[in-house]
C-alpha cells in the first residue's frame, strides 16, 4: 500500500506505508504535548551503491526574506525534534513505539544510516536557496555534528527540485 502526503500546496510520494513515517501526526510525537514541533514526515530511501538515507521532510509554502527567527526556531526545532524522536522510537524508548513505527524502521540498521534533513518551500526562487540553506546549516551544527552527520546533510530545495527528486508529483 502506498501513501500521499499533502502539504504546504505540494502532494508528496506516494511512498511504500513501510517506509514513510508521518511522524507529524503520530501518536508518538501527539502525546509528547504542545510545544514539540515536529516535521510532516521521515522517509526511508535507499539510493543505489550507498548506505540507507532517512529523509526528514519539512514542507513550507514560503519563507520570509528575514530568515533568522524562520531559522532558528522553527525549522532548527523541528528537525532536531524530529531527529531525536526517531531515534528514540527506532531503539524502542517510548511506550508503543513498535505498534506505531512502520516496519522498516523497526529494522532500521542506525549504524549505516545516513540522516538528511530537507526542507521543501513550495514556489521559492532558486536565487534565495543558498543563503537560506547556509543559515539552516549553520543553525543545525550542533547537531549535524553530534550525530555524525555528513557535510551536505541539511538541504534546501523548492518544488521543482523536489518533483526531480520524486518526492512530489
Amino acid at each position: 500500500m502506498t501513501i500521499t502526503i499533502e502539504e504546504s500546496g505540494m502532494v508528496f510520494g506516494p511512498f511504500s506505508e513501510e517506509t514513510l513515517f508521518p511522524i507529524e501526526n503520530s501518536p508518538l510525537a501527539k502525546n509528547l504535548g504542545d510545544g514539540i514541533k515536529v516535521t510532516e514526515f521521515v522517509l526511508l530511501r535507499d539510493i543505489e551503491g550507498e548506505a540507507r538515507e532517512a529523509w526528514f521532510i519539512e514542507a513550507k509554502s514560503s519563507a520570509p526574506r528575514q530568515t533568522v527567527n524562520f531559522v532558528e526556531e522553527i525549522i532548527r526545532q523541528k528537525f532536531s525534534n524530529s531527529l531525536q524522536l526517531t531515534l528514540a522510537a527506532c531503539l524502542r524508548r517510548h511506550h508503543q513505539s513498535e505498534e506505531l513505527l512502520p516496519a522498516e524502521f523497526l529494522n532500521l540498521d542506525l549504524s549505516n544510516c545516513a540522516f538528511k534533513c530537507v526542507l521543501v518551500i513550495n514556489n521559492f526562487p532558486k536565487e534565495w536557496m543558498a543563503g537560506l540553506r547556509d543559515a539552516l546549516s549553520k543553525a543545525m551544527n550542533s547537531i549535524t555534528k553530534t550525530l555524525g552527520m555528513k557535510p551536505g546533510s541539511v538541504i534546501v530545495i523548492n518544488d521543482e527540485m523536489a518533483r526531480a527528486r520524486r518526492l512530489i508529483r
